[in-house]
């Protein structure tokens, strides 16, 4: 029975059982007890003294095994060992039963009969709860019953015979119906132990899902190349901030930045150069920002912009001439190992969404202010003009 349970389901098994040991070790010992006051007599002293001391020594090291599983402390024990000291304590306990039942119905009177049998009957129906393990149950609750049988057989009272046979009947019924009855407990057992793997596979695959579709967001959302938000990013957050901008009267500043002649820099240097130029550039743009208020991306080619919320024209036009500097000083560091120095043409545009205008004009004043630092020589910004009927501040 050991070899066929799973390590994990039999330890599910044991576990359901061996907490029930020290209360049965103690109903044990209230038994041997009663039987002990009730048969005592000089004559069986010694061998009442002896059966006692034999269930004493049973049930106190039943005890400390129980004891020792329960604390934790010998996890590493197999399960097969604990199943195996346990169903052996209960065969060792279910034979000095047998062998002081067989005695006691063989020489005591009808009352004592009665006593011993309600004793017998107390046992096995409180041994019924070891049935999750059912050779603990089948290795004491078998010898008893057939102690019993054994006692009425050697006894010389009226319908011993009959009565031995019931008990040996008993015994067969007891065996049947409890492996029937442990069947079931087992199957239920491997059940709950199915459910809950599948319980834990399915809370394992969400987890795998939510961070799936985490970083699936993330990749939707970010530039595979800079690191930065991609374009999709930067017309849902342009939105957002229009909206918000509008609805509680705040500014909202745009700064366009386009790397200047980059197509002779590809050229020249080769496209491997050209993107860790782009991603060096990138990531002096993100230090620019205010953290998660502001938003760096790249919409395409060396095109980025800067989506500035909640900011006046002045400091607008501050930010983007300390993106302009940081960028042409930083991509000079030898550290960044790029094969020359490049810089960044900006253009910025701001606007009071609530006043009226769009955000289509908001990024076409950005680009046309960014088309004049071209003209304008490169490697500068221009600020946005007010256009007419547009809340467009310059700086």
């Amino acid at each position: 029975m050991v070899s066929e349970a799973p390590d994990t389901l039999l330890r599910t098994r044991l576990d359901a059982v061996y907490p029930l040991a020290v209360p049965m070790s103690v109903m044990d010992l209230l038994g041997c007890a009663l039987i002990g006051w009730l048969y005592w007599a000089p004559t069986t002293a010694a061998a009442l003294g002896g059966w006692l001391a034999g269930c004493a020594c049973v049930v106190g090291t039943r005890t400390i095994v129980a004891t020792a599983y329960r604390s934790g402390r010998w996890r590493g024990v197999a399960a097969t060992t604990w199943a195996r000291l346990i169903a052996g304590f209960a065969a060792a306990s279910g034979l000095l039963w047998a062998g002081a039942l067989a005695w006691m119905l063989a020489v005591g009177n009808d009352n004592q009969a009665m006593f011993v049998i309600c004793v017998a009957l107390s046992g096995l129906t409180l041994s019924i709860v070891n049935i999750a393990y059912w050779p603990i149950y089948a290795g004491f609750a078998a010898p008893v019953t057939l102690g019993c049988a054994i006692g009425f057989a050697l006894s010389h009272r009226a319908g011993g015979p009959v009565l031995a046979f019931g008990a040996g009947m008993m015994t067969i019924a007891l065996l049947v119906t409890s492996k029937r009855l442990a069947r079931a407990v087992l199957r239920a057992h491997r059940l709950a132990e199915t459910n809950q793997a599948l319980i834990d596979s399915l809370a394992e695959r969400s987890r795998e899902l939510e961070e799936a579709c985490r970083t699936l967001e993330q990749v939707s959302r970010t530039d595979a190349l800079t690191g930065l938000a991609n374009r999709r990013s930067r017309d849902l957050r342009l939105a957002a901030e229009w909206d918000r901008a509008a609805r509680i009267g705040s500014t909202l500043a745009v700064i366009a930045i386009d790397v200047d002649r980059f197509k002779r820099y590809n050229d020249t240097h080769g496209h491997a150069a050209g993107d860790r130029c782009l991603g060096a550039v990138a990531a002096l743009l993100q230090d620019a920002t205010r953290g998660a208020i502001d938003l760096a991306c790249r919409h395409g080619g060396e095109e980025f912009m800067l989506i500035l919320p909640d900011i006046d024209g002045h400091a607008a036009a501050s930010t983007a001439e300390r993106v302009r500097a940081r960028i042409a000083a930083g991509t000079g560091d030898p550290a960044l190992g790029l094969p020359e120095r490049v810089t960044v043409s900006l253009g910025v545009a701001l606007a009071v969404p609530g006043e009226g205008g769009s955000l289509h004009d908001l990024i076409g004043a950005a680009d046309a202010a960014l088309y004049r630092a071209k003209l304008g020589g490169r490697n500068r910004y221009e600020v946005a003009p007010r256009w007419s009927g547009r809340s467009v501040a310059a700086a």
